[in-house]
């Protein structure tokens, strides 16, 4: 008599306990990349920047340095569809020093390594035909307000009074979301009242992520968006430091 074979194994068929045996795991190497939906490289993209800078530059007669201040990109978008034929571009600061060369050896066009050496912090570079009067002008008028976030400085102090006026505006499922934020309140009557005066930020204090949060609800906007003309460049090597002027 044969040995006794395991009712279970005596089930299956032998073909599936063969394949089992030979199954081997996938290689998580063995993934086809399809050509056509690579992503461009960064290096690419960088010398095509540079060679967008370079090529403006030398395009138009000047080069302003803008420093921004509550950079919003609807606002950058503005500024872009105000100053058309000009080109503003907002990179990073190597990149556009790079581009622009930061000795007179390495520089595109004579002088403007004057403009590489001042940049820093949030800046961006405008290419244009547009004398300085034009500009600063257009960028004194321009200053549209945005709600302040996290980690701004207040502007002004804000403090709401207690009652059911100050958060009448308010629909009254956000009560719950309000005591998460701080606020002492409690829903009466299907209306929040604010069981007392809350502080929710002070002027030249960093503002908290639930204070940032508070101001928007509340319609209080605390940021302006700024461009702010540091030093310009005119071909023929002319360059002028707003910063000194001022001094």
């Amino acid at each position: 008599q044969g040995a006794a074979v395991c009712p279970s194994l005596r089930r299956q068929p032998l073909r599936r306990l063969h394949s089992r045996r030979l199954a081997m795991p996938k290689s998580k190497r063995a993934v086809k990349v399809s050509l056509t939906k690579t992503k461009k490289r960064p290096k690419e993209k960088k010398d095509a920047l540079i060679e967008e800078i370079r090529s403006a530059c030398e395009k138009f007669s000047r080069v302003y340095l803008l420093t921004l201040e509550n950079q919003r990109n609807t606002f950058l978008q503005v500024v872009r569809q105000k100053l058309r034929p000009g080109r503003l571009i907002c990179a990073k600061n190597k990149v556009m020093q790079l581009a622009l060369g930061t000795t007179p050896e390495t520089e595109c066009q004579d002088g403007v390594h004057q403009i590489a050496d001042r940049i820093t912090g949030l800046c961006a570079l405008l290419f244009t035909n547009q004398s300085p009067a034009e500009v600063q002008g257009f960028l004194a008028e321009y200053r549209p307000s945005d709600f302040a976030r996290c980690g701004a400085i207040a502007i002004e102090t804000v403090v709401l009074p207690k009652g059911q006026d100050t958060l009448a505006k308010l629909p009254h499922s956000i009560e719950a979301h309000l005591r998460q934020l701080g606020m002492p309140t409690q829903l009466i009557n299907g209306k929040i009242h604010l069981l007392g005066d809350h502080t929710v930020c002070q002027a030249g204090k960093e503002l908290s992520s639930d204070a940032a949060q508070i101001l928007k609800l509340m319609d209080i906007k605390q940021a302006q968006f700024t461009m702010t003309v540091d030093a310009h460049w005119q071909k023929g090597g002319k360059f002028v430091d707003c910063n000194a002027l001022e001094d």
